[in-house]
């Protein structure tokens, strides 16, 4: 399903999602719009990857369908929260729809590292997977953070402990064909833009969750762009032009 262009859909409450929105317009192959109303309303069939963003009401049984068909299509869906003392409910309402889709990671209300903070591979913060493939370096500030059991996978660790063990700042699990990423802290956005091509790695993990591996073996094959269908029939024809020689 993933190719190297791909399609996002943006939709959520309270966050300014035209900053995901314009970013991800910004990336080169790559397209986004923003959904409005209700979720189960929504064409997602062009959709690779939907940022469902700081819900400040439930999700409907109906929407949670949609979220469950979209996953089942092999489509991804980034959440993103905020530290536990900013927007507590908006997680409680995440953390039900990560439940009913099945999901094993949850956030809990409250907060750790407060203050613009930057984590790296060398720190041990940034985890090795395809999905951080390029993240050198990542500015974050004040998460909250993450459970997880079961085969959802810690991307990227915070600096302070919780409960006495690693906290974990961003993961991911899949689930059937698709899969669900998690964050905690929209300053990943706000404080971050104007340095995408500066000290900061953010915009490469973003534009990763679009398009890197999950290692998901449920994963629908790639199709392959026209491009590259025009070069594999024109390779094929120089191949019965030599034998015909």
């Amino acid at each position: 399903m993933f190719t190297q262009a791909g399609v996002v859909t943006v939709w959520g409450e309270r966050y300014n999602i035209s900053t995901i929105n314009t970013f991800y317009n910004g990336l080169a192959g790559h397209s986004s719009s923003i959904a409005n109303g209700q979720l189960d309303t929504v064409d997602l069939s062009s959709t690779d990857l939907l940022w469902a963003v700081q819900p400040a009401d439930s999700y409907t049984a109906n929407e949670l369908s949609t979220m469950s068909s979209f996953l089942s299509g092999g489509g991804r869906i980034a959440f993103m929260g905020e530290h536990g003392n900013f927007a507590p409910s908006e997680n409680n309402n995440i953390n039900a729809a990560l439940a009913a889709l099945g999901a094993d990671i949850s956030i809990n209300n409250v907060v750790l590292d407060g203050g613009f903070r930057s984590a790296s591979v060398g720190d041990g913060q940034i985890l090795s997977h395809p999905l951080t493939q390029g993240v050198d370096t990542y500015q974050y500030a004040a998460f909250a953070p993450l459970s997880i059991s079961g085969d959802a996978v810690a991307l990227m660790l915070g600096e302070e402990l919780y409960n006495g063990m690693d906290s974990v700042m961003m993961a991911y699990q899949n689930i059937g064909a698709g899969s669900v990423f998690l964050i905690t802290d929209q300053n990943v956005w706000d404080n971050s833009g104007s340095n995408w091509g500066g000290n900061f790695d953010n915009g490469t993990m973003f534009e990763n969750l679009l398009a890197a591996s999950t290692n998901n073996p449920n994963e629908p094959p790639q199709v392959p762009e026209p491009a590259s269908i025009l070069l594999l029939s024109l390779g094929v024809a120089g191949l019965l032009r030599r034998r015909r020689k």
